[in-house]
């Protein structure tokens, strides 16, 4: 990684390419093209798991071999993220630009959306777009929080010696997404923790040393550190495979208390996998035998250590509606993760499905989950999370569709289908992402940072559009969008860096769109009657 934080390193992009560049770069891309048809041909479809109920999902654990190869060095995906924190790199997986040396990034995350608006024959110079710095790192500050249940002695603290690991990286995690600015002041507290991930963990098992593991893996990629974070997810899943997380329990001395506590540990496991894998385009996560069942839509003073059954499930939202919402959408992203990296372009009626899937989803979701309903703080975050994550789901899902038609010259048809879907949540997503920060005042960093995320992967869509087909119907829209998501990034640049950066990116894409000469736009189609 480099050692410049907040470096923006963009191969240099020329403004106006000659006619003969610009057919150069649609061969390559016709040429790509025709290499993914084949490889469809090569992958038979199984045309009987389309006739499933539109809210079923298929789960495969397995892909045939194809003639379909990466244009990339292997090489290249070996990383180093030992250094200190910076921004070189980034944990959603979509502003490294240059992924040399950053990881694998499959086909579904953003750097591939972004290398595919650089390959455009109008593409745009995007070095040279910085970062600012993070402040300087601050004292050690004091733990204040202290609801936790073993910090106030409501439960006993464990005594494998995960306490120290747990209680750090909870302080650390705490300390980052709580912050409303761009401080460092969670850093202390990761340093700690980790001076306690030792060699000894893997020869040791338990259900702190999951909770540990995996808050610290989410900690790790929110800071920037994707790959990092990713590996020890990964040990924490098999870690909770070895405990016999994801099995269900019935014997005297397993209490009900202890498998509420379990099921709401693995299935967020699941979600926080799920998606990492989404976001950094790697195979999904397989669910063969997993029969535990989901948490119960009860808060924590509903469930006691002594009791000796739990209580009916609340009506009303709770600490885990949006968990259980949560588990329900990574399962249908998995469905998605398989099909995109099998097929790279969807089979048309398997997309059609999985956006069914979704929308049968969201008309299932509770009353409270209501874009319009304003819940109480702690409830609201979540809820917004969980709608923005599907508004990205569908665009990852129909992304690749708009793509092709991009890559082939076609038209943008935005009348149906995948490409009308793709455009219709990026729309959405900007619309609802922007809507709420305009009508709160909550800047946390933990919402900062996924709502720079999703809004990222909406504007990009935007703003390819809008560079491909300038004088398309829909291109006021797209640009009013564009202007809304950088006002809005704009604003939650102060709590995270990130959001500068995209917010950077955004504004050279209008501002170099507007003084083309109008000449390189008569090699563009437009859309009829769309």
């Amino acid at each position: 990684m480099s050692a410049n934080a907040g470096k923006f390193d963009v191969p240099a992009m020329i403004l106006a390419p000659t006619v003969s560049e610009m057919q150069k770069h649609a061969v390559d891309l016709q040429e790509a093209l025709r290499t993914v048809r084949e490889s469809r041909q090569v992958a038979p479809v199984n045309t009987s798991q389309d006739t499933k109920l539109s809210t079923e999902v298929e789960h495969h654990t397995e892909q045939l071999p194809t003639n379909f190869t990466e244009h990339s060095n292997a090489e290249d995906y070996e990383f180093d993220e030992s250094q200190d924190f910076d921004n070189s790199i980034d944990g959603m997986g979509f502003l490294t630009a240059d992924p040399h040396k950053a990881g694998y990034t499959g086909p579904q995350s953003g750097i591939a959306a972004l290398k595919f608006l650089q390959s455009l024959p109008l593409y745009l110079p995007l070095n040279s777009v910085n970062t600012p710095s993070s402040l300087d790192e601050d004292d050690f500050p004091a733990a204040r929080s202290q609801s936790m249940a073993t910090v106030s002695r409501a439960l006993a603290k464990p005594r494998d010696g995960s306490w120290p690991l747990l209680y750090n990286t909870v302080l650390a995690i705490g300390a980052f997404v709580g912050d409303s600015n761009a401080t460092k002041c969670d850093i202390p507290f990761y340093k700690e923790a980790r001076r306690h991930l030792t060699m000894d963990v893997l020869e040791k098992g338990s259900l702190s040393y999951v909770q540990a593991i995996v808050i610290m893996a989410n900690y790790l990629q929110k800071r920037n550190k994707p790959n990092a974070g990713f590996i020890l997810i990964g040990i924490g899943f098999s870690m909770a495979l070895a405990i016999g997380l994801h099995r269900e329990f019935g014997m005297p001395s397993t209490s009900p208390f202890t498998m509420e506590i379990r099921r709401r540990v693995w299935w967020t496991l699941f979600v926080f996998v799920s998606g990492a894998q989404l976001t950094l385009g790697r195979p999904a996560v397989s669910l063969v035998g997993v029969n535990i069942r989901l948490p119960a839509n009860l808060d924590d003073q509903d469930i006691a250590v002594d009791m000796e059954h739990l209580p009916e499930c609340k009506p009303g939202p709770t600490i885990t509606s949006a968990l259980i919402a949560q588990v329900k959408l990574a399962k249908i992203a998995n469905a998605v993760q398989v099909e995109l990296l099998t097929h790279h372009v969807p089979r048309y009626e398997r997309a059609v499905k999985l956006e069914e899937s979704i929308g049968n989803w969201w008309k299932d979701l509770p009353p409270y989950f209501n874009q319009e309903v304003n819940l109480e703080p702690h409830l609201e975050l979540p809820k917004r999370v969980l709608l923005w994550r599907s508004f990205h789901l569908r665009i990852v899902l129909n992304r690749p569709f708009l793509f092709e038609a991009i890559a082939t010259r076609s038209a943008i048809s935005t009348s149906e289908g995948p490409i009308n879907s793709c455009l219709s949540a990026a729309d959405e997503c900007v619309t609802s992402i922007c809507g709420f920060l305009n009508h709160t005042d909550s800047r946390k960093r933990g919402l900062a940072w996924y709502a720079t995320y999703w809004l990222i992967t909406a504007s990009f869509v935007q703003a390819t559009c809008y560079i491909y087909s300038p004088t398309h119907t829909m291109a006021p829209s797209w640009k009013g969008h564009l202007q809304q998501a950088v006002d809005c990034l704009e604003s939650l640049g102060s709590s995270h860096d990130m959001a500068f950066r995209a917010r950077n990116v955004l504004q050279k894409l209008l501002g170099e769109t507007c003084c083309l000469p109008l000449f390189l736009f008569i090699f563009v189609p437009v859309a009829k009657g769309s």
